[in-house]
């Protein structure tokens, strides 16, 4: 943080100390004011994305002599069980093997993965590259490290689970070849384990929003996105112009995303299918929200270290939608709890003589329109996304599938597949911050 940041925090910690002493209720009014309009704004750019997202046109095919050299990176580390899952995903891809220039980054002390990858025999165009040793020990470094040696025209990021579609990488290419301004491509994600857990259900339901409505429509309103951390397909030079990626940060997608946005540069999303594993156990999950939470305030803090520059670079409305995507990405999941809690509280209690002073009644209707419009800015898309994905959403159901799911306790572990196992036991994510690691 810089100096101007410490100190706008400090001041705004000691007028709320001070208004917490001598006037409580003007610092409960102006707090509560702040968390509605950022609620309305989360609100008002979800419903905008889900309303404006639409179909992609597909270009026409590009025939195998006017593809592009394609680079594929991927970050591995303790990676053991599913390098060979990895290696067959990458193998099915539709792609002139001659034209595909693919990057294996291993940290050296990751002694295993190295071990396991020597004994598969790899053809030409896999590349082993060991990161050296140094700080920091995380996924973007070791990108950046392959980044140095790409020899494609474009390059694409996987992780070590993915699987993405065959023809994603004709797709990308086509669509690259058709629009000579466009700059990156975030594919879909989906959940290929949604059946295994409940969690897994529910994190498969948040994807298919994401992916399916939100990123499509804020691409379509020409809006920065964050970028998923994996099938980022880009214009090498593009991505080099704008600092490749960012060593420190945790979430390193998201900070791109905004990047690109603020260097003027185009992201679309790519009408293509990668298949990821969802955490299975509630600690991985809760250790990679964490990540992603930290992750999202190093990026607010890095892009509002000049505020002016910011607006300057995305213009007020952009600008005024990145704050609203990564910031409210943070207040909504620190806050929200309490707001519920306190919605529920206002609906279950009025006045000692059963009536509500007319303060008491204005505020209630803000809340509740604000509760309502939040249900509907969740609940709309995530049961359109559930009914294109082929599955279905309702109360009942989840709570179906929740019972279901628990009771079988063991059983649904003993069905995982070999990936799913590896992605549970053995390290979820690449060791960008050992304390967070995530699913």
């Amino acid at each position: 943080m810089t100096g101007l940041q410490i100190a706008a925090l400090g001041a705004v910690a000691a007028l709320a100390c001070v208004l917490g002493v001598a006037r409580f209720d003007i610092l409960q009014a102006v707090a509560s004011a702040a968390l509605w309009l950022t609620f309305s704004a989360i609100i008002i750019l979800r419903s905008m994305a889900a309303i404006a997202g639409k179909g992609e046109s597909r270009p026409p095919a590009l025939a195998d002599d006017e593809l592009p050299d394609y680079t594929i990176v991927v970050a591995l580390y303790r990676e053991t069980r599913v390098v060979e899952d990895l290696i067959r995903a990458l193998d099915g891809l539709d792609y002139p093997k001659s034209k595909l220039d693919i990057k294996l980054v291993v940290e050296q002390r990751d002694a295993e993965t190295l071990g396991r990858l020597a004994t598969l025999s790899l053809p030409a165009r896999y590349e082993i590259i060991v990161a050296p040793p140094g700080p920091p020990q995380t996924k973007p470094r070791a990108l950046n490290i392959a980044l140095s040696s790409a020899r494609g025209q474009l390059i694409v990021v996987y992780d070590a689970e993915d699987a993405p579609a065959a023809d994603q990488l004709r797709l990308a290419a086509a669509r690259f070849a058709a629009d000579k301004n466009l700059d990156c491509l975030q594919a879909r994600l989906a959940i290929r384990n949604a059946g295994e857990s409940w969690l897994a259900s529910q994190f498969a339901l948040e994807y298919a929003v994401l992916f399916d409505f939100l990123n499509p429509g804020l691409c379509a309103l020409q809006l920065p996105i964050a970028l998923g951390g994996t099938s980022n397909h880009f214009r090498i030079r593009s991505l080099i112009d704008v600092g490749a990626w960012d060593e420190w940060n945790v979430t390193e997608d998201a900070d791109l995303g905004i990047r690109l946005a603020r260097f003027g540069y185009r992201v679309q999303s790519l009408d293509s299918d990668t298949l990821e594993e969802a955490p299975f156990a509630l600690r991985n999950w809760f250790r990679q929200r964490v990540r992603w939470q930290k992750g999202w305030l190093q990026t607010l803090v890095v892009h509002s270290r000049q505020p002016g520059f910011f607006r300057r670079d995305l213009g007020p409305s952009r600008a005024l939608a990145a704050t609203t995507l990564i910031g409210g990405a943070i207040v909504g999941c620190l806050f929200w709890p309490i707001f519920a809690v306190a919605t529920l509280s206002r609906a279950l209690t009025v006045g000692d003589d059963g009536a509500l002073a007319p303060a008491r009644e204005m505020t209630d209707v803000f809340t509740y329109i604000l509760a309502l419009a939040g249900a509907w800015s969740i609940a709309l898309p995530a049961s359109v996304a559930a009914r294109l994905r082929g599955s279905r959403l309702s109360l009942r159901s989840a709570a179906e599938r929740f019972w279901a799911l628990s009771s079988a306790g063991s059983g649904s572990r003993r069905r995982a597949t070999p990936s799913c196992r590896a992605v549970r036991s053995a390290r979820c994510c690449h060791p960008r911050d050992e304390g967070t690691a995530g699913a």
